[in-house]
């Protein structure tokens, strides 16, 4: 359940990371396409290394009440 929650917070980030890009650099950029390469390998190590450590619980509450918190006030309609 753990690899789960983790997997969907870090999805989050990534998508919301993504859609900044697009608004940025344009839906069919080439530039876009690799930016969200890059970040995603770049996401993905950061979860590989970070989730051996000690602090991965508090960062995952931490990503996770902060989504939560966009989701319900932030989040335009």
């Amino acid at each position: 359940m753990q690899d789960f929650l983790s997997i969907a917070v870090v999805g989050s980030a990534l998508a919301m990371a993504i859609q900044f890009i697009k608004s940025k650099f344009g839906l069919d950029s080439i530039k876009t396409k690799a930016l969200t390469l890059g970040l995603a390998v770049i996401l993905g190590g950061g979860y590989y290394f970070l989730s051996q450590t000690p602090w991965w619980q508090t960062i995952l509450g931490v990503l996770a009440s902060a989504s939560t918190f966009w989701a319900f006030f932030l989040k335009e309609k």
